[in-house]
């Protein structure tokens, strides 16, 4: 792969369930939220190269009526005091609580669908202009189809990884740029190639 790929790499997307922490299924209370081996190091080592790092994440358990959000809060809020531990931090967090079948609790009796959930792509143009950043200066780490779907139409590389859903959701037709392990092996996939 040519290094030149990544040279104006200043921001990475990172989805959260199967990529920061386990997805054994929705994550509903802050006792749920389990962080993947070294997910949290991985940060802490794009924060220490300066890359900026944004959550982009589906939350459909809203829109079924599973997920509050004090209960979202509380687990965010457990997220953020794991990364702190090993130094590391995030830049924002953008989420959908939609889902094109579920609305407050209740059965859609006709599918809606939004332009937020992934592989939708509203969210990542709404950090890019929240923050500043292009583009042609992102990658997107994710673990779902709709992950790569996204990035795929947004134009930036995905890396996928084999945690959580490891690509084998079936929601979308997509496959990641990459394959790396985890979230760990992708930061040093990324960095080795960024310099």
């Amino acid at each position: 792969m040519s290094k030149s790929l990544f040279n104006n790499l200043r921001v990475v997307l990172l989805d959260r369930d199967g990529v920061i922490n386990e997805e054994p299924g929705p994550i509903l209370t802050p006792e749920q939220f389990m962080m993947i081996p070294k997910s949290a190091a991985a940060v802490a080592r794009l924060n220490a190269e300066g890359l900026r790092c944004f959550v982009i994440t589906n939350q459909a358990a809203f829109a079924r009526g599973d997920l509050s959000e004090s209960a979202f809060q509380a687990i965010t809020d457990k997220m953020h005091h794991e990364l702190q531990k090993a130094g590391a931090h995030l830049d924002g967090q953008y989420y959908c609580p939609h889902h094109p079948d579920w609305e407050n609790g209740e059965r859609r009796e006709v599918p809606a669908h939004c332009a937020c959930r992934k592989p939708g792509t509203l969210l990542l143009e709404q950090a890019a202009v929240e923050h500043g950043f292009s583009a042609e200066e992102s990658i997107l780490i994710g673990d779902s189809t709709s992950d790569f779907a996204a990035a795929s139409k947004w134009g930036i590389f995905s890396i996928g990884v084999h945690t959580g859903h490891g690509g084998q959701d079936s929601k979308v037709k997509a496959d990641p740029d990459y394959w790396q392990d985890d979230l760990w092996s992708s930061v040093e996939f990324l960095l080795a190639n960024a310099s």
